[in-house]
């Protein structure tokens, strides 16, 4: 899930880069405009239309909300998850409505991170990221 309050993709397409001749690569972009537990609910409905059973999330930014409360409250529906650069807070300068819901309304991350089932990994986008996300998310 890239960053929906980011306007470039290159992590997005250094990913695909490496995997999409090899690996189903799907970018998929939370509804700008909604609040993470909307957004959330979109993808889990993304993922059920096209089939994909336990697909391993990769979120960026702001993007990691939704893809960790995916993986929280349908812990079975994710194989793995990886989180980079994570943003949970959002500055007082921004003010879209996801930024706000995540100020006015924060989700309980202890319990939440609790809930996950999955492996998850947090990294920092670098040029070393795609190749060490080869080995943890066990691809041949």
């Amino acid at each position: 899930m890239p960053d929906p309050l980011s306007p470039g993709d290159e992590v997005v397409q250094g990913l695909a880069a490496r995997f999409a001749p090899d690996y189903r690569v799907v970018s998929i972009s939370p509804r700008p405009g909604q609040p993470y537990q909307i957004q959330t609910v979109d993808i889990l409905g993304t993922l059920e239309q096209f089939g994909f059973e336990e697909p391993i999330l990769v979120g960026e930014g702001f993007g990691c909300v939704a893809a960790l409360l995916l993986a929280a409250w349908h812990p079975r529906r994710v194989a793995r998850l990886v989180m980079i650069d994570p943003i949970f807070a959002p500055s007082s300068a921004q003010n879209s409505l996801e930024a706000r819901a995540l100020r006015d309304c924060p989700p309980d991350w202890p319990s939440i991170r609790a809930a996950v089932q999955c492996p998850i990994v947090e990294v920092r986008w670098d040029a070393a990221t795609v190749d060490n996300l080869k080995q943890y998310l066990q691809i041949p």
